[in-house]
């Protein structure tokens, strides 16, 4: 084991700096050095981006979905059973050690050390809070990090927030995903491969390479569009969200579990040493969850459907 050394000590001094926010562009052009100056402007940037545009249109709705694949009545049992102390152990001992902590301070850690104390009561929590329809106070709020992406950093469209959940909540969140995995290639189309179990992005890399390679063997035109959405997995409606799992055949049992993880919740962003206010997030799947790649899937699949039936070449 190598020891501490000023050299170790220099490469996590330099690991901070680079999540260290020097200054901020707002709105309007002027930029915001002062470190509270920085933690209003980015608060309410991300008010903004957590806030709900969703608008009800049933007819848009009902032909937008239609033709989905169907969960079957089996999986839709398995999916909407109540939890069980086997499932909770099983998640936990999967989450990774020495991640950083949620809300509540409480590492992954602590609950492996404890399990043998803490499981029952976990379970018992757990369950009343998907009885009742909504999660302890620590659960609902999560503590968003910033990311430096490649690009302007004084804008903040180019830091990645991730969200610091607390160890009992993704504990919930990974027996759900579990449950979710076994359905999803059932549902989501082979075309598309973020995270559906058996299937990998590189996948599609290579099928790519493939139809340039033979288009061009065979003197075909070939075009290839690249589309990025900007703020993917934050602008994935909740409203929009709860539709899709109904039309693909989710039980209301099981959808009503992953709507207790969204109910009232609310995150702090955690920034240069010091928390925001806490603001409300009416949209948007959490990054840092374990259940918002297959959310996310999910959510573009009807889009992605409706380009297969209406598009042809």
């Amino acid at each position: 084991m190598d020891a501490p050394s000023q050299f170790f000590f220099g490469l996590e001094k330099r690991n901070g700096q680079r999540k260290v926010i020097h200054s901020l562009r707002s709105g309007s052009g002027s930029v915001v050095s002062d470190s509270a100056g920085i933690r209003r402007l980015a608060a309410s940037y991300y008010t903004d981006l957590y806030k709900s545009e969703f608008t009800s249109n049933s007819s848009l709705c009902s032909s937008f979905f239609t033709g989905l694949p169907q969960v079957e009545a089996k999986d839709n049992d398995k999916l909407e059973s109540l939890l069980t102390l086997p499932e909770l152990s099983a998640a936990l001992m999967s989450l990774h050690s020495g991640r950083a902590p949620g809300l509540d301070g409480l590492p992954v850690d602590f609950y492996k050390a404890f399990w043998s104390v803490l499981g029952e009561d976990l379970l018992e929590v757990i369950s009343a809070s998907l009885e009742t329809g909504r999660l302890p106070l620590s659960c609902r709020r999560a503590v968003i990090t910033l990311l430096p992406k490649k690009g302007d950093l004084q804008e903040l469209k180019n830091w990645r927030p991730v969200s610091l959940l607390c160890t009992d909540y993704k504990i919930l969140s990974k027996v759900l995903a579990a449950r979710l995995r076994g359905v999803m290639a059932a549902v989501v189309h082979t075309d598309q491969t973020y995270c559906v179990p058996g299937r990998l992005i590189s996948d599609n890399v290579t099928l790519i390479r493939d139809v340039l390679e033979v288009s061009g063997s065979l003197a075909v035109d070939t075009g290839l569009i690249s589309i990025d959405q900007e703020k993917a997995f934050d602008r994935v409606e909740h409203q929009y969200l709860w539709q899709v799992l109904a039309a693909f055949g989710f039980s209301p049992g099981f959808i009503a579990k992953i709507q207790v993880l969204y109910g009232d919740i609310a995150s702090v962003l955690k920034m240069n040493g010091g928390l925001s206010a806490p603001f409300g997030v009416q949209r948007g799947v959490r990054q840092g969850c374990p259940l918002s790649g297959m959310l996310y899937s999910l959510a573009i699949e009807p889009l992605l459907h409706k380009l297969r039936t209406g598009l042809s070449g």
